[in-house]
């Protein structure tokens, strides 16, 4: 198993690039913006993107997923509760925050406990509705590792004030999921650096 964390976009979002060192395949989590970023590190290793998986609709994690889709052609993932976030502009705030409008119909619609192969490495897809009601995580099966969006950070909880945003649908996510993830769990958000799931339960929310 091996991923990179790409940096893009004004917002500063993290896409990742997860793949099989065996077989080359790869999906790209949250492609933000700048394609030709995840792109350039893409073909200088000759990987071979078997799909694009959005952790949820917010135009900092999707601007570029036409783009790859297009290039690679292979099918853009989200859960079946984002349809209407990712096709609307308003709802996905790059009417009003991005240099241009991203409207996207997702290939592939995603259900809590889906599985996504990538050569022999597998991702469990985990529905942590809050801030959105079709956000996810996702676990590499076999692994200490969960990538978590914009569900959970290093340093604090993920946004409910924005448009589908559910406070109290994110408290009952970290109660019933996230709390339950092993210590030695690191999680890698969405927004800034990686932690261990011991290093989150300092905190009051995540016990």
């Amino acid at each position: 198993m091996k991923f990179e964390k790409i940096v893009v976009g004004i917002e500063e979002a993290n896409g990742y690039i997860f793949y099989d060192e065996n077989s080359l395949e790869a999906v790209v989590i949250d492609p933000g913006d700048e394609a030709k970023t995840f792109m350039k590190y893409i073909d200088k290793r000759y990987l071979k993107p078997i799909g694009i998986i959005l952790t949820h609709y917010h135009y900092d994690h999707i601007a570029a997923a036409e783009a790859l889709k297009k290039k690679y052609q292979c099918p853009i993932n989200a859960h079946k509760k984002e349809i209407d976030g990712l096709k609307d502009p308003e709802i996905n705030y790059s009417k009003r925050e991005y240099a241009k409008e991203v409207s996207i119909t997702p290939d592939v619609l995603l259900s809590h406990g889906d599985t996504i192969s990538v050569g022999a490495l597998q991702l469990e897809v985990i529905h942590t509705p809050g801030h959105t009601p079709g956000s996810i995580c996702l676990a590499v099966k076999d692994e200490k590792v969960i990538f978590t969006g914009d569900t959970v950070f290093s340093d604090a909880l993920g946004r409910t004030d924005l448009a589908g945003g559910s406070e109290a649908m994110l408290r009952k996510t970290i109660r019933n999921k996230v709390s339950k993830w092993d210590d030695d769990v690191r999680v890698y958000p969405g927004h800034g650096e990686s932690a261990l799931m011991a290093q989150l339960r300092s905190r009051r929310e995540i016990k």
